[in-house]
């Protein structure tokens, strides 16, 4: 038993440090400005009904409809540059019922595509989709 526990012990570690891909590809794979918690869609961009606003010298994404009453923010530690970059960054974001706050949270960027930088952590499976405006 004590030659198996090592073997068990780094099979274990090697399983929780692989990344979930059930989650990550279809969030990747779609399209449109979203927070994702969970794999469930928890706020979608409208831009008949919502507003989007950004901050360069503070890093800040803002996401929200016109009455502010859904939204989500994010403030990153940088801008993404390149895909696999990771940044820190704080999360809050609304519910129905409450609002939620994720801080010092580890974000990869999985995707770069013009404008758009899809955001993802595994701390909580939530995935951000961000737009860069000029």
């Amino acid at each position: 038993m004590r030659r198996v526990l090592p073997y068990l012990l780094l099979a274990a570690l090697l399983l929780c440090s692989c990344r979930d891909d059930r989650f990550i590809t279809p969030f990747v794979t779609q399209e449109g400005i979203r927070l994702t918690v969970n794999g469930k869609t928890a706020f979608t961009y409208n831009p008949l009904t919502c507003q989007l606003g950004f901050n360069r010298e503070r890093c800040e994404f803002r996401v929200h409809t016109d009455n502010m009453s859904d939204f989500y923010t994010l403030k990153l530690s940088k801008i993404p540059e390149r895909e696999g970059q990771e940044v820190t960054g704080t999360l809050v974001w609304t519910t129905a019922t409450d609002i939620y706050t994720k801080k010092n949270v580890t974000f990869t960027a999985e995707k770069l595509e013009g404008d758009c930088i899809w955001l993802w952590t595994d701390n909580g499976r939530v995935g951000v989709v961000v737009k860069v405006l000029d």
